[in-house]
């Protein structure tokens, strides 16, 4: 989506006629390209998060991969917003980790304004003969499974850095 160089002479007539091709460019063009360029952030973004996830082996079942999309979340004038969400249950226990393996290894990120976690409790976390903490689940063949949980896989807040520097390349190639 190239846009046309604005040209004038220096007249009067000419000053005007570049005055109103910028607010033209400005109401129209310029919002387009705004939001075209937050759509690419956020497609982008989705293939990063997708990414990360197969990188830190976090590919169990397919819903969690599968279930990362771009979202619209509104424009105005100047600016566009567009999601990148893991719209799974569990995304958020893959980024930051349970149980005794998520206290060990646990979230290396300061945490999101407004998130607060804990490693290792609850009321169905207990300590089993040999000193481990943990939990039962029912396995898909009708048999128990004891685990310790998971370390943290921060795949959505590395990808929140990987796209960082994608911003100025991809700006480029939107308004040229």
């Amino acid at each position: 989506m190239k846009h046309k160089p604005l040209k004038s002479d220096l007249s009067v007539r000419g000053i005007q006629n570049l005055r109103k091709q910028l607010v033209d460019y400005k109401n129209n063009v310029l919002q387009q390209k705004v939001d075209l360029l937050a759509k690419r952030l956020a497609e982008k973004g989705v293939a990063i998060a997708q990414t990360n996830i197969a990188t830190y082996d976090a590919i169990f079942t397919g819903e969690l991969i599968s279930s990362i999309e771009a979202r619209y979340g509104g424009s105005t004038k100047v600016s566009a917003v567009f999601y990148v969400v893991a719209d799974s249950r569990h995304a958020v226990f893959v980024e930051f980790g349970t149980g005794q393996l998520g206290l060990e290894g646990s979230y290396p990120y300061p945490f999101p304004e407004g998130v607060e976690w804990n490693y290792n409790t609850g009321k169905t976390i207990f300590e089993i003969e040999n000193g481990q903490y943990g939990w039962f689940y029912p396995a898909e063949d009708g048999t128990w499974r004891f685990t310790q949980g998971m370390p943290s896989r921060p795949f959505m807040y590395e990808t929140a850095v990987e796209l960082m520097t994608e911003i100025a390349k991809t700006a480029k190639e939107v308004f040229g």
